[in-house]
């Protein structure tokens, strides 16, 4: 794939991940304001919940569709050998939670209106987004940005469409966003199900299917771990405080997180079938070494924004009583750059399929973080929890780069991602003694802008950023725009 391809690609993943978070932005609103604290905290961890048993649903079935998706000339058939085993497995699991439901739902959740439907929406919701997520997977690695895209967007608009009439004009609750959720995941895949009617068939080969789940499987440790690292402190905050914390926590992580929608992603989506692409080429270790340059750049500017604009942020998506999550917002987007940074240093165990051993250090940094969490907590609060993220990724990257080194070694710098404090700390310092001083919506916005292009121009003058790679980026994304603007205006005079 060629850097014009690649760029386009990502732009078009920026921007759809931009009106996708813009939209979620839009729902912790109205959330915040028609739940109470502690409503809000128990949605959150019902979303926590979910996440959880989404990875025994899936089996990591499309990760490992990705993974073999240029080994086989076939690939409707491993599309489908996918999908046939996702929704035998999803059926059966959704059978089970129907007949064990009552059982334990009354175990897990108080007398909350409707909580007897809370499990069975949330597996059947994950059952379906396992299903929409092959299908824009199988997109993605096609490099087909724009219909990948339009499954994740459908999705957003029609749960928001959906959650504004179950929540606000039936006033259902909680279950009302549930079911919004689980309606509008089925209708996009009813949707995706009929595009390609023609094409599918119900398959089973076992090679296929075994290489797949042999992958995805091999991850699942990993992703649990990976599910301790990042949600697993809401439960651990509500045992040592309650659950009005655990919504002021949620409410800044959700803002420090969007780092990931909005830079991560859409730079993953674009990495992750560029590096398996490139990766044993001649050059294929300078141009992944490239692409890690800037990814720490943009990365930390992003991180640099977020904390700056963190009150403005708060401000906008919920009530004063949340105010406190205006300093959760630097560490989590800190932590969210270290975890992108992840899918770098651990390619030399992607390539050798070295599964276990990828999953062996995610558990070590699962167990570091909940260490962290519980020493941590009682001590500092929310923030001690917040930081024991950032902890637990930094002893991640380090194993990550140490053991995937010796299958294929990018000869990255691990301290690269580390220099910029050298930059961000008193840049945010400056920001957070002027606020201080001068409290004023105006004077920050006007100060928040400047103390950007501050962090752009040190960065150049420190070489963190050669002013040829900057240029590069802007002036391929800038022509095409120009191009694209340029094809409109020949379309509308014709």
């Amino acid at each position: 794939m060629d850097n014009k391809k690649m760029i386009s690609n990502g732009v078009v993943y920026f921007f759809s991940s931009l009106f996708t978070q813009s939209v979620n932005l839009v729902l912790i609103p109205l959330y915040t304001n028609n739940l109470t604290q502690e409503q809000y905290g128990q949605f959150d961890l019902i979303m926590s919940v979910q996440q959880l048993l989404m990875l025994g649903i899936t089996l990591g079935v499309f990760s490992g569709m990705v993974r073999f998706f240029n080994e086989y000339e076939n690939r409707q058939e491993l599309r489908n050998t996918a999908l046939t085993f996702s929704l035998l497995w999803g059926s059966i699991c959704v059978l089970i939670i129907w007949l064990v439901n009552p059982f334990i739902y009354p175990m897990l959740f108080d007398s909350i209106p409707g909580s007897n439907l809370f499990l069975p929406f949330v597996i059947m919701s994950s059952v379906l987004v396992c299903l929409n997520l092959i299908y824009s997977s199988y997109y993605a690695m096609q490099f087909q940005a724009l219909k990948s895209s339009a499954v994740q967007i459908a999705t957003i608009v029609t749960t928001l469409l959906l959650a504004l009439y179950f929540f606000l004009v039936l006033d259902m609750g909680i279950i009302g966003i549930l079911q919004a959720q689980l309606f509008s995941n089925l209708a996009v895949f009813i949707v995706l199900f009929l595009i390609h009617l023609k094409s599918f068939k119900l398959r089973w080969k076992q090679d296929q299917l075994r290489k797949m789940l042999s992958y995805g499987t091999g991850l699942m440790l990993g992703d649990i771990s990976a599910w301790v690292l990042s949600l697993s402190d809401r439960f651990l905050i509500r045992g040592f405080m309650n659950l009005s914390s655990v919504a002021v926590y949620s409410i800044g992580y959700k803002i420090g997180m969007l780092i990931n929608p909005f830079f991560i992603n859409p730079f993953t989506s674009v990495f992750t079938p560029f590096k398996y692409k490139v990766y044993n080429e001649e050059n294929g270790q300078e141009r992944i070494g490239k692409m890690f340059r800037l990814y720490n750049f943009v990365g930390w500017l992003c991180v640099l924004g977020l904390s700056l604009f963190a009150n403005i942020g708060v401000s906008l998506v919920a009530t004063e009583e949340y105010r406190d999550a205006n300093y959760v917002i630097p560490i989590i987007a800190l932590s969210y750059f270290l975890s992108g940074a992840i899918a770098f240093y651990s390619l030399g165990l992607h390539i050798a399929n070295k599964m276990r051993l990828n999953s062996a250090i995610t558990v070590i940094a699962a167990l570091v973080n909940i260490l962290c969490n519980m020493l941590l907590i009682p001590w500092m609060g929310i923030y001690g929890s917040a930081l024991s993220t950032v902890i637990a990724y930094v002893i991640s990257n380090l194993l990550f780069y140490r053991f995937g080194s010796k299958y294929y070694p990018l000869r990255l710098s691990l301290w690269e991602p580390y220099k910029y404090l050298v930059v961000f700390v008193p840049i945010y310092g400056i920001h957070v003694v002027v606020m201080q001083m001068w409290p004023s919506l105006l004077l920050e916005l006007l100060l928040n802008g400047v103390l950007c292009i501050v962090f752009v121009l040190v960065s150049l003058f420190c070489s963190f950023i050669s002013r040829d790679e900057l240029m590069n980026v802007l002036q391929q994304v800038i022509l095409r725009k120009v191009r694209k603007l340029s094809y409109k205006g020949v379309q509308a005079k014709s």
